[in-house]
């Protein structure tokens, strides 16, 4: 006789993390150190940079005006032999997208260059 599969843990032994994706994530929090959020079209560059590394299943909404988003990709992400789109970066997600992010250059007035880009892997997620 066929059974039924659980896919979710009882409530009460959920303490911590839990997936229900089914598949690894890594979170992001990305700082653009620029306001990046007036333009579309500089939004849509940013999220094509993200998404060399992995599908994004996630992105929060743009905050701290307009210079910081978290998002999550799916994939384990931690490791170190990732390689910025130029070639010139390799090490860390964090290090290669960051490296990505600045060589955006100016994208319909927002010149990401003049930042400088911060990503930092996130074990947690957390709700401001």
């Amino acid at each position: 006789m066929a059974g039924i599969t659980r896919a979710h843990p009882v409530v009460a032994k959920v303490i911590g993390e839990q997936a229900s994706w089914g598949r690894a994530v890594t979170q992001m929090a990305i700082d653009f150190n620029v306001d990046a959020d007036g333009s579309s079209l500089a939004m849509q560059a940013a999220h094509n940079a993200f998404s060399r590394y992995g599908n994004v299943v996630m992105a929060g909404a743009v905050n701290g005006s307009g210079q910081l988003i978290d998002i999550m990709i799916e994939g384990d992400l931690t490791g170190s032999d990732y390689v910025s789109a130029d070639g010139t970066v390799t090490g860390t997600v964090a290090a290669a997208l960051a490296e990505d992010l600045l060589n955006l250059g100016t994208v319909d007035g927002v010149n990401f260059a003049t930042g400088t880009p911060a990503v930092t892997l996130k074990s947690t997620y957390k709700l401001a």
